[in-house]
């Protein structure tokens, strides 16, 4: 993988050593309710009853949902969850679904999905299908209502320190409930070392540079030395902490309290240098905690 392609989690890994695995379980484009379905904090669960049946030798593929039929939804408040959209379903895949269990059966999860730009809006479409990682003997049915235990629900907690960055695709209504749902994830992660890191542009929920500044005071006042404010740190230190000279453009976005179009590649993913110094913010706030 080229450099500029890899992610803070890599880079931190780098930054670490050998002596500590870092396990990277960030999905593109997932709201903070299908994040939380994956981590456990609040599980999916079958939107609807789902038939497994076997004839003869042959296993049919089981469709669950799509675009028009929901498959999965929060325990949380009900509402429609998409895991897998953005990377593969196999074991190797960030999203730390597979192999799951519904209700003490082993399942594969997948999803066939596209993506495209239509009128300066992203758009996207998926068909969702379950695997059974055994044989089926008879035809059986999944109750609407039974619970997805993800890999990561089975294998991922009690680790030795959690980094929770979530929030910038939405999946809550008011900076109050992103914290509540921060504050489920650490409790489901059976570990009191974390680390909490502040989404950095304005979202539908969080939708003005002024209303981010109060997102991180409320995050800082909630979650103090563990807390992150990533926007605040490359606004006013990113490049010259990465080495680079700002120009005009930069100039502008950071005097609107904007992140410095240099340390970005599309106005929302980063660059190499922004992708090392969130990696390096991470390792000094471990340092500082005493991880």
């Amino acid at each position: 993988m080229l450099k500029r392609n890899l992610a803070y989690p890599e880079y931190l890994s780098e930054i670490m050593g050998d002596e500590y695995e870092i396990i990277n379980g960030g999905v593109g484009g997932e709201t903070s309710l299908t994040i939380m379905a994956r981590q456990g904090a609040y599980p999916m669960k079958l939107a609807h009853d789902v038939v497994i049946f076997k004839t003869g030798e042959k296993q049919f593929e089981t469709f669950v949902g799509n675009n028009d039929i929901d498959a999965f939804v929060s325990s949380y408040n009900g509402k429609n969850v998409t895991p897998l959209l953005q990377c593969g379903w196999d074991v190797s895949s960030p999203a730390q679904v597979n192999p799951c269990m519904i209700n003490g059966k082993p399942f594969k999860l997948s999803s066939e999905s596209k993506f495209w730009i239509e009128e300066e809006t992203y758009k996207f479409e998926y068909n969702y299908y379950l695997h059974p990682e055994k044989e089926w003997i008879s035809t059986d049915t999944i109750k609407a209502g039974s619970i997805i235990t993800t890999y990561a629900m089975q294998n991922l907690r009690d680790k030795y320190a959690n980094i929770f960055f979530v929030g910038y695709n939405g999946g809550f209504d008011d900076v109050a409930e992103l914290i509540t749902q921060i504050k489920a994830m650490i409790t489901f992660s059976k570990s009191n070392r974390y680390i909490v890191i502040s989404f950095h542009k304005p979202n539908n929920t969080i939708s003005t540079i002024a209303r981010m500044k109060e997102m991180e005071d409320s995050l800082q006042l909630t979650f103090g030395k563990h807390f992150i404010n990533l926007r605040d740190y490359l606004v006013k230190r990113g490049l010259e902490d990465g080495g680079l000279t700002p120009t005009q453009e930069d100039r502008d976005s950071m005097s609107r309290g904007q992140v410095p179009p240099q340390l970005m590649t599309d106005g929302l993913h980063f660059t190499s240098v922004g992708y090392k110094e969130i990696a390096t913010l991470v390792f000094k706030k471990m340092k500082e905690l005493d991880y």
